[in-house]
């Protein structure tokens, strides 16, 4: 699917930012000299033309956090403007309009930046709302063990993250290392009772570990304790991005108790 995806300035906003201007300026040059208008048959040619490019580009880093939201498209006018412009001044390729090389390289930028917009912001600059992954992170129900019998009350849940760590939760998206989605990572436990006829609904429970996990000090396990009442309950527990957001695929875990 192609389409527009808003972004956010993220990790790497400021380089992304300087390859956005790059590539509006190279793919101006691009026109000029197709155009007529842009000497480009040699490489001294080029000296002026890249320097002020550079230059310009540069100064991207003042609007980074609006200008990266574009690298899907600015990386691939970049990479094509400066290969067609390089191939006319180091070949005998003419990039004056109606050569083969200004006919072709012209729709190859625009279709390049069309198709490979999605992925390319995708995978290096991600919306926030997209879902991130961590395909290796498991999360583990320690204790009790699945089938265990346990006395009614306040219950312990031991609770590891394998390939993450665990945080305090509730971390604000900024703060967190949006390129390392399974660090400082947060818990979400539920408790269903599924010993009854009746459709009981899976209640999320509110827990604080026993361990100060930190940011800066995350933890690879942690001791819960929630309240049980006699029956039999399904225990969830999912692991999830320091600020709440779900990952990619799910990190869950569930064991089945029966409560006397």
């Amino acid at each position: 699917m192609t389409g527009v995806v808003l972004a956010h300035a993220g990790p790497g906003s400021t380089w992304q930012a300087m390859v956005v201007v790059a590539g509006v300026v190279l793919a101006s040059l691009t026109l000029l000299a197709a155009a007529g208008r842009l000497r480009v048959d040699r490489p001294d040619d080029l000296v002026v033309p890249l320097a002020g490019t550079a230059i310009v580009a540069g100064l991207g880093v003042m609007g980074h956090a609006v200008l990266s939201d574009f690298i899907g498209w600015g990386l691939p006018l970049a990479v094509v403007s400066l290969l067609t412009l390089l191939l006319a001044a180091f070949t005998p390729l003419d990039i004056r309009i109606p050569a083969p090389l200004p006919m072709g390289a012209i729709p190859l930028a625009a279709i390049s930046a069309f198709v490979l917009y999605q992925p390319l912001t995708i995978e290096l600059h991600p919306p926030v709302e997209f879902l991130p992954l961590a395909e290796d992170t498991e999360v583990a129900i320690l204790a009790p063990e699945d089938g265990a019998e346990i006395t009614a009350g306040a219950v312990a849940l031991t609770v590891a993250v394998a390939d993450g760590s665990i945080g305090p939760g509730d971390v604000p998206t900024e703060r967190l290392p949006l390129d390392e989605p399974s660090h400082a990572g947060a818990l979400s436990v539920a408790r269903q009772r599924v010993d009854t006829d009746a459709s009981n609904p899976r209640e999320a429970v509110a827990v604080d570990p026993e361990q100060d996990c930190t940011l800066e000090r995350p933890c690879d396990r942690v001791d819960l304790e929630l309240e049980l009442a006699p029956g039999t309950w399904q225990l969830r527990v999912e692991f999830l991005r320091g600020d709440g957001t779900p990952l990619a695929p799910t990190v869950v875990d569930t064991v089945t108790v029966e409560v006397e």
